[in-house]
């Protein structure tokens, strides 16, 4: 018979084992506060997004010496996501859904509930709009934006209409996108955008909500002699169709990337994801604030190689997560939605 002892060793390793499993990556310091954004104030909604790269495994097998981890450290993700202290939270790139949801518990601070998109496109990469079920209720089913794919390989953009009970008029459409990547998707880019506001031409009018919110990953970096400011720029202008505006970013990065030419364990700054917003009348938002090695190296070009692995960009994600505060949104303090 099996004693007590025996079966108490037992669990203590298996649960050892299961840590060291989902900690597995960088094996120095990881998330820390200053890299982080405080609370958010009294009253304020706080929204933000996050390209969490391939969560929680890639499917490409790591090359030797390169500077990048391709298993997501799920305890630095938990801590960075605890962090961020957001009531709602757009995440792209995630290949486990179901695994998705037990991340986000674990995340101290909210209680969130989560959806995920019905597709993601060849790479199988889904959209996830979570919020703080405490603070928020769902006002509609989520859904897929089919037109924003273009063709089948390319991923579809997701929404979900969210409301504060305590002020049930203050309901909020909540848009989350990732589009084509790479300069040779800059055609394509230009259309998904254009199959955006032709939804939202048609969803916003037959219900407008109180708040639109859409942000994500616009992998906007030029091509076919455009470049990425000229390409934000015509972004902006049909976007503005519908009545969006980019909030502008307080650092003039999201993420980080190898450049042009052999890697080289040196990495480029570049502007992918952002934030537009219409109505929310009488809030004032902040700028869009990118986070974790955006904030630590404030957007200059980033090392890590063997030996000299940057944390969070190593076994996280490259892309930063990006937070942005609407003042004086909750009516009441700590008032929970009815479930």
């Amino acid at each position: 018979m099996v004693s007590t002892a025996v079966i108490v060793l037992v669990v203590v390793a298996a649960l050892i084992l299961r840590v060291q499993l989902r900690c597995a990556g960088f094996p120095g310091g990881g998330v820390t506060a200053a890299e982080l954004p405080p609370p958010a104030a009294s009253g304020a909604l706080r929204v933000a997004h996050w390209n969490v790269r391939n969560f929680p495994l890639s499917e490409r097998p790591p090359r030797p010496g390169q500077g990048y981890a391709t298993r997501t450290n799920i305890c630095d993700l938990e801590t960075a996501l605890a962090g961020l202290d957001a009531h709602i939270l757009g995440l792209t790139e995630i290949r486990d859904t179901k695994r998705l949801p037990r991340v986000l518990r674990r995340a101290a601070g909210r209680r969130y509930d989560v959806v995920t998109s019905n597709r993601g496109g060849r790479g199988g990469l889904r959209l996830a709009i979570a919020w703080d079920a405490d603070r928020l209720a769902q006002a509609s089913v989520a859904g897929d934006i089919d037109s924003v794919a273009i063709r089948p390989t390319l991923r579809p953009g997701f929404w979900v209409r969210l409301k504060d009970p305590a002020s049930p008029d203050r309901e909020i459409l909540v848009v989350q996108l990732h589009l084509k990547a790479g300069p040779k998707g800059v055609e394509d880019r230009r259309l998904q955008v254009r199959a955006l506001v032709e939804w939202l031409d048609t969803a916003v009018a037959a219900d407008p909500p109180f708040g639109l919110v859409v942000q994500g990953d616009f992998n906007v970096v030029g091509g076919s002699g455009l470049s990425a400011e000229d390409e934000w720029r015509r972004v902006d202008a049909v976007l503005s169709r519908v009545g969006l505006a980019r909030l502008p970013s307080a650092q003039p990065c999201s993420m980080y990337w190898e450049g042009p030419g052999e890697p080289d364990d040196r990495y480029l700054p570049s502007l992918l994801d952002v934030t537009y917003i219409r109505g929310f009348d009488g809030l004032q938002s902040s700028e869009a604030e990118s986070w974790l090695h955006c904030r630590r190296l404030n957007c200059d070009p980033l090392i890590s190689a063997p030996g000299r692995e940057d944390a969070t960009f190593y076994d996280v994600s490259d892309h930063c997560p990006v937070t942005v505060d609407l003042g004086g949104f909750f009516a009441t303090e700590g008032a929970a939605p009815a479930r």
